[in-house]
């Protein structure tokens, strides 16, 4: 079945790539330390059944689900691998006729990336139209 568009391809996706272990309208009662929350039974035909746990078995569970700090979700494969993508991209590109993507905005600084998306010019006062000068990071002094 093909996708009708690119939100169509995000909303799919999404299901899959952002979603946690249990959502809220699974869980049907918490009381004293136990959670009893609703199940998929693969065994016996897929059919929804009723499962309580003790709260801390519940966590210990759920917590399986939780990736490892610095776990990435979403890999790159094909094309857009680590390992060869420059090569293959390029040689998409040659292929397609099409050129490097290089933003307009490449090597500027603020306040001209500002003045040129949004037509705001942080370098002027907006009450008397005097030039303020180029912003700066400043570092807090020393007490």
């Amino acid at each position: 079945k093909t996708f009708n568009g690119a939100q169509s391809v995000i909303d799919y996706l999404g299901k899959y790539t952002h979603r946690i272990a249990i959502s809220n309208h699974r869980i049907i009662c918490m009381d004293d330390g136990n959670v009893t929350f609703s199940v998929k039974d693969y065994r016996n035909k897929g059919q929804w059944k009723e499962l309580t746990l003790s709260g801390v078995e519940f966590i210990r569970r759920f917590l399986m689900h939780v990736p490892p700090k610095r776990f990435v979700r979403i890999r790159h494969y094909g094309l857009l691998c680590s390992r060869s993508k420059h090569k293959k991209l390029a040689l998409c590109r040659n292929l397609l006729g099409c050129q490097k993507y290089l933003s307009k905005l490449r090597g500027k600084e603020m306040p001209e990336i500002l003045k040129q998306l949004y037509e705001i010019n942080i370098c002027v006062c907006k009450s008397c139209g005097g030039h303020l000068g180029k912003p700066q990071l400043r570092k807090p002094q020393r007490c």
